[in-house]
């Protein structure tokens, strides 16, 4: 029968809904995919609480009344950062220690990376139970139980042998596994979506310096779900730093991590909201002369009296005794102290409506000492609406999320950097001028975000770990374009593997167009997005997978809470639905497709209509996203449904400003 197990999962971000659990159903399907021994009792996530570990444990494998659990394996908290509490949290309920399971767990872990010394794994057994703990990355963990998954059978047999192990050993009894190399799988999958082996005896990558018959003929990486990909991208994401921004640095992009308090009153006086005559209300019209002149910024007036006018301009103070403002078109001119001189008198004409606060704007009206001016995560837009607001505060700096600093740089040793200023005759033959850098700049600084031109580097693994390596020294990420397909010269990943020690989140993406999209983060330094090098394939990609993490980043998420993953995803990938509005589209038999198209507000019908201007969508033709404000996001095709018509529903995911007709 198969043996009931148990996952729990250890991580403050998890427990408080901040972040989606990775490593718990990556453990789940592992156990699950080997053969038949194991089925799922009890899941859970709990914060970095030792007491909370404990309880959890002891409930499964000891309780009376709990799952009864025979193998229990914990992850996440076992850094060495004080926060990690979990193996301090289960030492003292070991009545075994097994610390042979752990070191086979760090041994083959190391051979993978060197930052397997990091991580406190531990082994014993709880009641009947055998209990691991393992790192709390999705790759790290996944990696630690593969090491000894095929002893794990027999461990749990025995410590559940209450009356001696002899039977175990005997004829008839469970044998014991025979010995295999651990393979070196990177990502915590070995086999591909279409049920092609990896190349387990190499890892997930080709070997670096490898020739090009070593390299593998299938790709090894599970194709990923769209979703499941923004979802192991938004996991991996941090919320950034807080800074305090003064107003002239302010930028599109930035979310204020703090309410901004008026500290004064706007206005800070009675202010005149008309060019015109300040007045006695109740003197009503007639001739008067005029006292004074007040103008915005010329101090304050002095007191009205009756039977005379101030003249005032808009914004001005209004002086002291007077309760009303006469437009100067309700005015016509009496005298003058000279030919072309000043006014000395003016008539308010018969019939002009005069009452008591017409046209004076009072103090703090239209904002008060000690009000909210702007609430906490309110993001800073290009309409200069919330600079304007923050600049009347009375406020020198202010908290705010920064967005990350990511590097760009394209890869080929056929790329030519179109950025250079390089005319037709300097191209070489076979030679293609760089389009995904240009465009993967503009695309980060429309969001706001600092962007770090790397330029072009070859296909050189060398090269490209020393890029990759310097950017992350002083960067939050690094995307790059090229270089994670099948060829031969591909070595985007392997350089992330196995020269900075990162992890690959995902190879490759259910998706058309940008299939071999990568995502993969460095431990200690930062996240890189391996874009495909076809340029609308990377400019799709940036749209799908990256901007949400730059939102997430920069603290676009913060107002939400604890969301759900759907309206998670609507955030930070924003979407609408529209109806399509051209010609008939043929929907892919494979993958779902995201077209480029045109996504325009119809006044007459009150409705979102998207067309599709450009029919050529090759993923080489980046002409194709020259119009386009959306991705058109349509399912995969069927017998049943073979097309999207003219007239139907779609799913349009925007990247750039709407059109109104």
């Amino acid at each position: 029968m198969p043996v009931p197990f148990g996952i729990l999962t250890v991580s403050d971000a998890c427990a408080r809904g901040a972040a989606v659990d990775t490593s718990g159903p990556a453990l789940e399907k592992l156990l699950l995919e080997d053969g038949g021994r194991w089925t799922v009792a009890a899941r859970r996530v709990v914060p970095d609480d030792a007491q909370q570990i404990a309880a959890a444990v002891s409930e499964w494998c000891r309780a009376p009344d709990g799952p009864g659990c025979r193998l229990v394996v914990v992850t996440g908290g076992t850094g060495i950062s004080p926060s990690d509490v979990t193996v301090e949290a289960l030492e003292p309920l070991f009545a075994k220690r097994l610390p042979a399971l752990a070191t086979a767990m760090v041994v083959g872990s190391l051979r993978i990376t060197p930052f397997a010394a990091l991580s406190q794994v531990a082994a014993g057994t709880v009641g009947a139970a055998v209990v691991l703990a393992v790192p709390g990355s999705r790759k790290g963990s996944v990696e630690n139980v593969q090491q000894i998954l095929a002893v794990l059978p027999h461990a749990v047999d025995t410590a559940g042998a209450l009356s001696g192990t002899r039977a175990l050993h005997a004829p008839g009894g469970t044998p014991a596994p025979a010995a295999a190399p651990a393979p070196r799988i990177k990502c915590g999958c070995a086999r591909a979506d279409d049920g092609a082996e990896g190349p387990t005896a190499q890892g997930l990558t080709d070997e670096l310096g490898g020739g090009a018959s070593q390299r593998a003929r299938r790709s090894p990486y599970r194709m990923v779900p769209v979703d499941e990909a923004l979802e192991l991208v938004l996991s991996s994401v941090a919320v950034g730093p807080t800074a305090d921004v003064a107003l002239g640095d302010l930028r599109p992009g930035h979310v204020l991590a703090a309410d901004v308090v008026a500290q004064e009153d706007v206005p800070g006086y009675r202010a005149s909201v008309m060019d015109g005559y300040a007045v006695v209300a109740a003197d009503g019209p007639g001739e008067y002369p005029v006292r004074a002149a007040a103008t915005a910024g010329s101090g304050a007036p002095g007191e009205l009296r009756r039977g005379e006018v101030v003249r005032v301009a808009t914004g001005a103070p209004v002086p002291p005794g007077a309760d009303a403002v006469v437009m100067v078109e309700d005015t016509e001119l009496a005298a003058a102290t000279a030919p072309g001189g000043e006014e000395a008198r003016v008539r308010i004409r018969p019939g002009t409506r005069i009452e008591p606060g017409q046209f004076i704007r009072p103090v703090g009206h239209d904002q008060s000492a000690g009000a909210v001016v702007l609430r906490a995560f309110t993001a800073v837009t290009a309409t200069g609406g919330e600079i304007g607001a923050l600049a009347t505060s009375g406020c020198a700096t202010f908290q705010v999320k920064t967005p990350p600093v990511i590097a760009v740089m394209s890869t080929g040793d056929e790329v030519v950097d179109s950025l250079g200023g390089q005319g037709p005759e300097s191209l070489p033959y076979g030679a293609i001028r760089d389009s995904n850098r240009p465009a993967l700049l503009a695309a980060l600084r429309a969001l706001g975000c600092p962007a770090v031109d790397l330029g072009v580097v070859p296909d050189d693994p060398d090269a490209l770990a020393s890029a990759i390596r310097g950017a992350l020294a002083t960067c939050h990420g690094v995307i790059t374009s090229g270089g994670v397909s099948m060829g031969e010269r591909d070595w985007l990943k392997a350089v992330v593997e196995q020269r900075l020690g990162g992890t690959i989140h995902f190879g490759r993406v259910a998706m058309k167009p940008s299939k071999p999209t990568t995502f993969a983060t460095v431990p200690g330094a930062g996240f890189v997005f391996a874009l495909p090098g076809n340029p609308v394939s990377a400019l799709v990609a940036f749209h799908m997978f990256v901007a949400p993490a730059v939102r997430k980043f920069s603290g676009h998420l913060l107002a939400l809470g604890a969301a759900d993953p759907a309206r998670v995803r609507r955030a930070l990938r924003p979407s609408v639905t529209a109806v399509l509005d051209s010609d008939e589209i043929r929907l892919d038999r494979v993958r779902p497709e995201y077209v480029r198209g045109l996504l325009a507000w119809d006044h007459g019908t009150a409705r979102w209509v998207a067309s599709v201007p450009d029919r050529r969508q090759q993923s080489s033709r980046m002409a194709s996203m020259g119009r386009a404000n959306a991705l058109l996001a349509l399912p995969v095709g069927s017998d049943a449904k073979p097309a999207v018509a003219r007239g139907e529903a779609v799913t349009a995911i925007l990247i750039s400003a709407v059109q109104f007709t």
